[in-house]
């Protein structure tokens, strides 16, 4: 006799489109207004005052907010602010035309700013600063945590790390820098490196005129979360170029968003009916524009199969940054009547349009039982799906059950066998990210 194990935990699920035709990724607008970019990063609510918000600059046009509907380099669509040592329209989407892209303004950090940036670079003096303060109220008994998510790159990369010219960006709460990203292959608790040009995870990866981009775990979104108190706080945000004053070095930065805009404010099914007469959760979708990401929120077991009333277009499995999974994931589906079973890694789209056809429903294999993740966290799995055409859909999850011996406990690196769809898959052991924290 077998038992049916069935274990709750989080997925996310990013509802797009592929193939319709799409705006402009990332657009850049600069901006001069200090409250406005404040804004842009700390949406004022009930708990959460702005006081006054002071940006300085060495030239103009080194600050913006901007959008980012393509999800270049995985930053939310909703945007957010964008910093840079030279001119930031500089940094919009699109192929990488000049290793030496430069935008000099030929200005000395003042001895603060130099206080500041000194110990995240290693050099002594600073050129190009550019500098957001934020005073704010938190209107809470408790403390409470805000997450930002950057994206760091630099037209210093590779020629000159290791040499007297290491850009940096550092975040400062209250007077101390929480900035900061652990080395791929790092544990949780381990120190953070200071986020500049010579952390070891600068990579090559496209999007933009940045040459490199600081990406652990091959993941370029880094997490910096500021653990704010009662009462008034600020933040400084500042970054500029080490040693000399050319060659660009540049930052996004974004928040959360509102409710299904980001992974981490999923839209949740109905509590009051969130699943199906077959026990699959139901999801009914606002209407999903061009480009439009929406992120809803399911427990999960060891797999779910998927189903729509549209066409799926993609599916993309979660970064490393989120479940820290290199063995990746399966995926299986029909295709002419015969079952396929593709490998997806940690991060990888797999697109049904290539080499076979859009589908309406398909099998995600592989969410390791062991995971045991609460399912009213934020942070635990995510899946990405986009569809063929643009509209509003219904999405359906059925949770993919795993059958167990009596008398045996899962066990530590398991062979489980499940029986979803036709075949059964193997699923290696995998581990939940410490998402640099």
């Amino acid at each position: 006799m077998n038992k049916k194990v069935l274990q709750a935990s989080l997925v996310s699920l990013a509802i797009g489109t592929l193939y319709a035709p799409m705006a402009s990724a990332i657009v850049i607008t600069e901006s001069f207004d200090a409250m406005e970019l404040a804004e842009s990063l700390l949406v004022p609510d009930s708990s959460i005052v702005i006081n006054s918000a002071t940006l300085s600059q060495s030239g103009l046009g080194q600050a913006g907010t901007f959008t980012n509907e393509s999800g270049v380099y995985g930053i939310p669509s909703e945007g957010g602010v964008v910093l840079s040592s030279g001119l930031v329209k500089s940094y919009e989407d699109g192929p990488n035309t000049d290793s030496g892209f430069t935008g000099s303004f030929d200005t000395a950090a003042t001895a603060e700013q130099n206080a500041m940036l000194t110990p995240l670079t290693g050099i002594q003096g600073h050129f190009d600063p550019v500098q957001l303060d934020i005073s704010f109220t938190v209107n809470s008994v408790d403390p409470t945590t805000l997450t930002f998510f950057g994206v760091f790159g630099s037209e210093e990369w590779p020629e000159f790390v290791g040499g007297t010219v290491t850009d940096g960006f550092g975040l400062f709460l209250n007077g101390e820098n929480i900035a900061g990203a652990l080395p791929t292959g790092s544990s949780a608790g381990d120190p953070l490196l200071p986020i500049n040009i010579d952390h070891p995870d600068m990579s090559d990866i496209r999007g933009t005129e940045l040459d490199g981009v600081l990406a652990p775990n091959g993941n370029p979104q880094l997490r910096f979360d500021a653990p704010v108190q009662p009462g008034v706080n600020t933040f400084t945000f500042i970054l500029a170029d080490a040693g000399d004053s050319v060659l660009d070095t540049t930052i996004f930065l974004s928040s959360f968003g509102e409710l299904g805009e980001s992974e981490f404010v999923p839209i949740l099914p109905d509590p009051s009916n969130p699943t199906d007469e077959n026990g699959a959760f139901v999801f009914d979708l606002p209407e999903v524009q061009s480009g439009e990401t929406i992120w809803i929120d399911p427990d999960v077991a060891a797999g779910y199969v998927y189903s729509t009333d549209g066409m799926f277009a993609s599916v993309t499995a979660p970064s490393l940054a989120s479940v820290n999974d290199p063995d990746g994931y399966v995926i299986e589906f029909l295709f002419e009547g015969v079952l396929q079973q593709i490998a997806l890694a940690a991060g990888e789209t797999f697109e049904f349009g290539i080499n076979f056809d859009p589908v309406s429903t398909f099998t995600l294999s592989g969410i390791n039982l062991d995971l045991g993740l609460d399912p009213t966290s934020p942070l635990a799995f995510v899946t990405g799906l986009s569809f063929v055409e643009t509209g509003s859909f219904q999405v359906s999850q059925l949770p993919v059950t795993v059958f167990v011996p009596d008398n045996n406990s899962v066990p530590e690196s398991p062979t489980l066998f499940m029986f979803g769809l036709v075949m059964a898959f193997w699923a290696g052991r995998k581990k939940l990210s410490a998402y640099y924290k």
